[in-house]
């Protein structure tokens, strides 16, 4: 591991407002106020993959919600890669309503650090404040609509 990356993950710590402020970037997230993040950053963890590491694997069943924080990650199916994500992009959102099978490979393109929300941290924070997910549930209707819009034109 490089001295960047260990200066960059050594910065986002779980708990950490910039991991809170982080969060608030997620349009699943965006709505909720400063003491729900805050909350959300303590219960997660920050976890660092070196370049090349597996973070998902397809077929397994989704865990929970990553959060890249620092570096790139590659979302692969087969050696095809299907798109790559970067600082404060997401995966793994669907897999705290429904944990249904990861549908590709999610690999580290360099050192990568996520935020890792498990389901059952996930889980335990809703049923403390159901609030949070009224945030999901807005932004899923948003996502949606656009869809069928989409579909329609």
């Amino acid at each position: 591991m490089s001295l960047n990356h260990q200066l960059s993950a050594a910065f986002w710590m779980s708990g950490s407002p910039e991991v809170a402020a982080a969060i608030g970037r997620v349009p699943f997230f965006s709505s909720l106020n400063d003491k729900q993040r805050k909350t959300m950053a303590s219960v997660g963890t920050v976890r660092s993959y070196a370049a090349g590491a597996k973070i998902v694997e397809e077929g397994t069943t989704g865990v929970g919600f990553y959060l890249v924080l620092g570096g790139k990650a590659e979302v692969r199916k087969g050696s095809k890669v299907l798109a790559t994500l970067s600082k404060l992009e997401f995966f793994g959102e669907m897999a705290l309503i429904d944990r249904e099978p990861r549908s590709a490979d999610v690999v580290a393109a360099e050192p990568t650090t996520c935020f890792v929300l498990s389901v059952l941290q996930f889980n335990n924070l809703v049923r403390d404040d159901p609030k949070i997910i009224m945030s999901m549930l807005v932004e899923v209707v948003k996502r949606l609509r656009a869809a069928q819009s989409t579909t329609v034109s």
